[in-house]
């Protein structure tokens, strides 16, 4: 069975290739990846997930009888039914793909005619895969059989490539839906569950629990990603300076310090945080007198640790968030955290907007920044939009209100 393995160079820099059933390197996928990922500077982590979605893509080829190489080399390039079935079994997840049985599942088109037979076959039941999933799939599927066919074939134009994304689902227009913070009531049971004075407190260890704890007010007070807190330092946070502490979220995606072999990564810019007093103190306990008691602690800089003084990984993470889903019986994740300091972001620069303190344009530079964000971003973009179709919606109650006035 094909693989995506991951390794460290000696140089620090993580990378991944696509190995065959035998464990050898693939050829032409891994210089794919070298040509149009690595050498442009994309993360480890784009460049494992658009390889594990060509190990699919080899997967669905070898359901449907497919040598691709071969097939390109000979300039037998895709035909537009085998396009189709390619682009059917992208909606379907792993675990069903590996267990469609051909005699089955699988229907292979009859002959059109004495010299031409169909190739394609239709998967005829149905799967719950994301319409964006779906979307990303078939857009590495195409920009890697469009790469293979130039590579090959420098002067030959082909459609497949066209074909392929033409065949993608259409992004959902209101991306609100997907929208999901907390509200007053969830953060107030999820503070509660991890604090330390709890007597019904989720974790016995002291350690455990005052770190846990910091977690959940770093996603809530900075609004950070996973990677950014996994990658903070106890050197990150600077000395008061005018009565003022800062922690700073470092962009460094090749850390030779960095022990983990899936690291965690910050996606966006570096940027320097100011703390209010609570955070600072929290910070300063875990630091001074349960970081420091850790085994092994003084070996890393790293902030947040394992019980074993190794730098916390994103599986364990996300083991934290589970384990407190199940107490306060909602789903705890860490975009939501990240939702809700800009839903907390807007309430307050609405004020000082209608105060004539700051201006929109001034809010939106200043929530890319503490975002890491560039500005103009279209993730800034989006919480502006929250927030008018908010105000919108409030002028129309009003409306409706007036008329109730009138009655």
């Amino acid at each position: 069975m094909m693989s995506v393995k991951r390794f460290v160079m000696s140089s620090g820099e993580r990378f991944a290739v696509l190995l065959d059933s035998d464990g050898f390197p693939m050829t032409y996928p891994n210089l794919y990846t070298i040509i149009n990922l690595r050498n442009p500077g994309q993360s480890i982590n784009t460049i494992s997930a658009i390889l594990e979605d060509i190990k699919l893509l080899f997967r669905l080829l070898e359901q449907l009888e497919i040598d691709l190489e071969q097939r390109i080399k000979s300039k037998k390039f895709l035909e537009l039914n085998e396009i189709e079935a390619i682009a059917n079994l992208a909606s379907f997840s792993r675990s069903r793909l590996d267990g469609i049985a051909s005699s089955k599942k699988v229907i292979t088109f009859p002959k059109v005619n004495n010299k031409e037979r169909s190739r394609a076959k239709l998967v005829i039941t149905q799967d719950n895969v994301s319409k964006q999933l779906i979307y990303r799939r078939l857009t590495n599927f195409a920009e890697y059989i469009g790469w293979l066919e130039t590579y090959f074939h420098s002067s030959v134009k082909t459609s497949t490539k066209c074909l392929l994304t033409s065949r993608r689902p259409r992004k959902p227009m209101d991306s609100q839906s997907e929208y999901k913070s907390f509200d007053g009531e969830q953060v107030d049971k999820i503070l509660k569950a991890v604090d330390p004075d709890n007597q019904n407190r989720i974790w016995i260890s002291d350690y455990i629990t005052y770190r846990n704890e910091l977690i959940i007010y770093l996603f809530l007070y900075l609004g950070c990603r996973k990677g950014e807190l996994l990658n903070l330092k106890i050197t990150d946070k600077t000395p008061p300076k005018d009565g003022i502490s800062y922690l700073t979220i470092r962009r460094n995606p090749h850390d030779d310090s960095d022990s983990r072999l899936y690291q965690p990564l910050v996606k966006t810019r570096s940027r320097s945080i100011a703390l209010n007093q609570n955070l600072k103190k929290k910070l300063d306990i875990y630091i001074l007198n349960h970081r420091s008691a850790v085994p092994n602690a003084e070996l890393t800089d790293f902030l947040i640790l394992s019980n074993k003084g190794k730098p916390l990984s994103i599986n364990a993470l996300d083991k934290i968030l589970s384990e407190i889903s199940k107490v306060v019986l909602f789903n705890v994740h860490a975009h939501a955290f990240r939702h809700t300091w800009n839903d907390k972001y807007t309430d307050k620069v609405q004020i000082l907007i209608q105060a004539g303190r700051i201006t929109e344009d001034q809010a939106e530079r200043d929530r890319a920044y503490l975002m890491g964000w560039i500005p103009n971003s279209q993730s800034a973009r989006r919480y502006s939009r929250r927030a008018e179709n908010k105000r919108a919606m409030e002028v129309g109650l009003s409306i409706q209100e007036n008329f109730e006035d009138k009655k």
